[in-house]
């Protein structure tokens, strides 16, 4: 299956990932995702989510190369939720949220 994100979600992420270089940070770590979810809403577009652990994903200084950890907590926990559409074979996300600190993604 081909994915990628649509005209919407990719600026917004290319922003983001500019604002972040601009303040000479990347990441590290590892990001991890489960209990993902999709469902058809019709032929072309789908509704999905799913949860994103992010206790060992860190900030980093591009320059000095400092890691900035920090307390795992509840709001390292995301409910990640997905709009879905279908051009030309190609799965695209058309819109994307998320719900920092959510209850039904917090693991122990």
């Amino acid at each position: 299956m081909l994915y990628a994100y649509g005209p919407d979600a990719g600026i917004y992420w290319s922003q983001l990932i500019k604002k972040f270089r601009d303040q000479d940070k990347t990441i590290t770590g590892t990001y991890r995702y489960y209990s993902m979810k999709v469902k058809l809403t019709s032929g072309s577009t789908a509704a999905g989510s799913y949860c994103e652990d992010q206790r060992q994903a860190f900030a980093k200084d591009i320059k000095t190369g400092k890691v900035y950890k920090t307390t795992p907590s509840n709001d390292d926990f995301f409910l990640n939720t997905v709009k879905l559409t279908k051009d030309q074979g190609v799965w695209k996300v058309a819109e994307a949220s998320w719900k920092k600190g959510d209850s039904s993604c917090v693991r122990g």
